[in-house]
């Protein structure tokens, strides 16, 4: 134990202080020991990028070969305009595993990004009050964050989940086309299936403006979408109630009208007195719904680049 951290969900020095400190010393979790090497090396770990293979940061596309050597991966394609709560509920997922909640019957194998999953639950630190979302996830960027599971026969499923720019969705729902517009399409064209994130407070604030730009998106989703499973998560839903109705309930109409193999669900980040479905349970619920209809049936297919090697270990790609 002598220079690790107390506090069972966080692995610091070996990853940022949950709480924030970036000196360890200050954290009163934090085992006061000799550790002044690692912490040299450990403290700027989140603000180097590394090219060695296990590296643990978010994948970008070029890098998926990291685990589609050993298994065809289920990609989750996570779609909506910018703001609409997509990196947030990707924190919220990895806090909810971390504290013990279980994706449907499967087990917990892994992650070769953990340390792009520990960045999401760092900023994700929950103050009386308030959530102090993440920042908004860059126009270039397409990260993409992975978990290993297994099954009760310990089959292993890999899964991976997309975190492109809102931006990027905008453009690509008024022209599929845009030539800024291309990590949406490679999100579209390679995922299983799909979580369509509708957020409440812009339906609030803007009306029928944010109801017009939520169904541009959703009719770009339907276009060749033949039978790959959507969700409808209702973001920020805490504050559903307060959309005028008549938006509501049209946005709900035309939605279960565009799509065959459809589901809705409402989410939140903030705790409710008692027990709290919409954080708790809801969450990942959204993920069982899309696993149980994914595994089902054939998934989209992500291309990789052939290992180009003479060795016949590294060029294994199983039976």
């Amino acid at each position: 134990m002598s220079g690790k951290c107390e506090n069972a969900s966080c692995a610091a020095p070996d990853i940022p202080c949950h709480l924030g400190h970036e000196n360890y010393l200050d954290c009163p979790h934090f085992k006061k020991s000799s550790f002044q090497k690692k912490l040299a090396v450990s403290k700027n770990i989140s603000s180097k990028k590394s090219n060695i293979n296990w590296s643990g940061e978010a994948f970008s596309i070029s890098e998926i070969s990291k685990v589609s050597y050993r298994t065809s991966p289920m990609l989750i394609g996570i779609v909506g305009k910018a703001d609409a709560g997509k990196t947030s509920f990707l924190a919220m997922l990895y806090t909810l595993l971390l504290n013990g909640k279980r994706l449907m019957d499967f087990d917990f194998s892994g992650s070769k990004t953990i340390l792009g999953w520990d960045e999401l639950h760092h900023r994700l630190k929950l103050k009386k009050g308030e959530v102090p979302f993440p920042p908004p996830t860059p126009v270039a960027s397409n990260r993409i964050y992975h978990l290993a599971l297994k099954d009760g026969a310990k089959n292993l499923k890999d899964i991976l989940f997309s975190d492109a720019s809102g931006e990027v969705f905008s453009l690509w729902a008024m022209n599929r086309e845009d030539e800024n517009a291309e990590n949406a399409r490679w999100i579209y064209s390679k995922s299983s299936a799909f979580m369509l994130f509708i957020d409440c407070q812009a339906l609030i604030d803007e009306k029928n403006l944010a109801k017009r730009e939520i169904m541009y998106l959703a009719k770009q989703l339907s276009h060749d979408l033949y039978n790959r499973p959507v969700i409808a998560v209702w973001s920020k839903s805490e504050k559903k109630s307060e959309i005028l109705p008549q938006i509501r309930e049209s946005l709900q109409k035309e939605l279960n009208s565009l799509f065959n193999n459809f589901k809705e669900i409402e989410i939140s980040n903030f705790l409710e007195p008692g027990p709290d479905y919409l954080v708790h349970n809801n969450n990942l619920a959204a993920i069982d719904w899309l696993l149980e209809k994914s595994l089902s049936t054939s998934s989209a297919e992500i291309i990789i680049e052939s290992i180009a090697s003479n060795d016949t270990f590294v060029t294994y790609r199983g039976k």
